[in-house]
């Protein structure tokens, strides 16, 4: 009788085993498909924490990347992988964020990083080509002006100035800016996507890549699809702080032809466990991509405390790791580097995306005068000229001047490669005139000029000095004062709410212990 019941339980077991496999399997998202995308032509962006990500993971992969771009970002390893402990590195990426660590800091860890083999790709030889788009809005109060100033002197370390283009005058707070989705652009809070007339995807998009196709106006040809993070990583993605499932779109075309993959790193408390589809389906990245054979990639993360059941590391923000979080061991500070586990699983999923790659079969294109140039985009002091990429040209000149009729002066020193060039050496509220050229490949042939085209810069914007915290940092850091439970702006005594640690405020400072509530215009 005990054997039947043994052999009974065992059964019993054995079917349950099973049928948790099976409810397991049809609970998991599905894994992520090959379309054999050029991975050498692959590019990141990200915003906050994502910001900070994309340039980890930029620098540490470098050799296939075209470009990056960077919303409220900072430079790389600015949180300091030689420290050894994470709440050391939290202190000093606070630092970080305020805008009081220079270039020279993340310069000297991408070098200690360059020292030891594997780490990362070699930055002298991979990034001087690179296409750097940066944008930090004035009224930006989490991420100082100082931070993404810091971040611009790093790149122009290693790039070529006219590869750098870095947007200043956009009256933006700290959010994912588009041009027709989101908040008010003068708000915070909810899902940090911020509609400030402005689109900010095509923009970094078009400066990595070049003249762009227009994006789609009427649906998308292909899908957004979910897929199982948990591929490509050892054990429970949970425990370096990926979400389960990420999110891809992958345009029609790109089922047939060879296509190019971009990466966006959605910023804190932008994850989907918590804003459902506001990044992965309305940041204005697939419109451009269904048009231009382009893969995105949305990988995700996830909320957790460390605390039972939710487990994995405290991260309860859901940000992208730049500080060591994800590391089991306060030892293993790979964080910044190919071996740090959350740049390991990315490049994971992008040597999946382009398994099966096949070199795509084309005519070529041919020599002669440049094609679509344009200026989308320019501030107070630059200018960001883009053009249609050509492989038959060398390189590209780009000439200046005052007047339509000319003269026109060459400003490059070496020919530009890529198809985008940003002049920085402009001045307020003045209309320049550009003319571009192309140089043959295998000669010094240079192509007829373009006809004129005109870029009259932006008046400076409003002095804007702008802090984003909850009440009690603001407090702490002589921004406000309490009374009673209420706090109150340091100086005109505007109320701010409660004094506590989930009511925030943004307070621009008009002078010594003088703050207001609310934004420059």
């Amino acid at each position: 009788m005990k054997k039947v019941f043994g052999l009974v339980v065992s059964s019993i077991a054995a079917a349950l085993f099973v049928l948790v496999a099976v409810v397991f399997w049809w609970l998991s998202s599905p894994p992520l498909d090959a379309y054999g995308i050029d991975i050498e032509q692959t590019s990141v962006s990200g915003v906050s924490s994502g910001g900070a990500m994309a340039v980890q993971m930029h620098i540490a992969h470098s050799s296939i990347m075209r470009g990056v771009g960077v919303t409220a970002g900072v430079a790389y390893d600015c949180a300091d992988s030689g420290l050894l402990l994470e709440p050391q590195r939290v202190a000093h990426g606070l630092s970080c964020v305020e805008g009081s660590v220079d270039a020279a800091f993340s310069i000297a860890r991408t070098t200690a990083a360059a020292g030891t083999p594997g780490a990362i790709d070699d930055p002298e030889t991979h990034l001087p080509d690179q296409k750097v788009w940066l944008f930090s809005g004035y009224n930006d109060g989490s991420v100082r002006r100082a931070a993404m100033d810091a971040l611009a002197a790093y790149y122009a370390n290693y790039v070529d100035p006219g590869n750098v283009f870095y947007k200043t005058n956009n009256k933006a707070p700290h959010a994912l800016i588009t041009a027709n989705y989101g908040a008010t652009c003068l708000s915070f809070g909810g899902d940090f996507i911020n509609n400030c007339n402005y689109e900010s995807a095509g923009r970094l998009l078009t400066h990595i890549y070049g003249r762009l196709n227009a994006p789609s106006t009427d649906g998308l040809s292909g899908s957004i699809l979910e897929f199982d993070q948990g591929q490509f990583v050892d054990g429970n993605p949970r425990t370096v702080g990926l979400a389960d499932t990420g999110y891809v779109y992958v345009p029609l075309a790109c089922q047939t032809d060879t296509c190019q993959a971009h990466v966006v790193f959605h910023g804190c408390q932008q994850y989907a466990g918590r804003v459902g589809s506001a990044v992965y389906q309305h940041a204005g990245y697939n419109e451009w991509a269904d048009t231009n054979k382009l893969i995105v990639l949305y990988p995700q993360t996830v909320a957790s405390t460390g605390a039972w059941p939710s487990g994995g590391p405290f991260n309860p923000k859901g940000c992208w790791d730049w500080w060591g979080y994800s590391e089991p061991s306060e030892f293993r500070r790979d964080y910044a580097r190919k071996t740090g586990y959350q740049i390991k699983a990315i490049k994971a999923m992008l040597d999946r995306l382009a398994e099966n790659f096949q070199p795509p079969q084309g005519p070529s294109d041919t020599f002669g005068a440049p094609q679509h140039f344009s200026a989308p985009d320019s501030t107070p002091t630059s200018a960001d000229l883009i053009w249609q990429p050509n492989s038959a040209a060398a390189g590209f000149n780009v000439y200046r001047s005052l007047t339509e009729a000319g003269p026109f002066t060459k400003i490059n020193g070496a020919p530009v490669l890529g198809a985008s060039f940003a002049d920085q050496s402009l001045e307020p509220s003045i209309t320049y005139h550009y003319q571009l050229s192309a140089i043959e490949q295998g000669s010094d042939t240079e192509s007829p000029r373009t006809s004129p085209i005109t870029v009259t810069t932006s008046p400076n914007p409003p002095a804007c000095n702008p802090f984003f915290s909850n009440n009690i940092t603001h407090v702490a850091m002589g921004r406000a004062y309490i009374w009673g439970t209420d706090t109150f702006a340091m100086g005109t005594g505007e109320p701010m709410g409660s004094y506590s640690a989930d009511v925030f405020a943004h307070l621009i400072k008009q002078g010594f212990l003088n703050y207001r509530v609310g934004f420059c215009p």
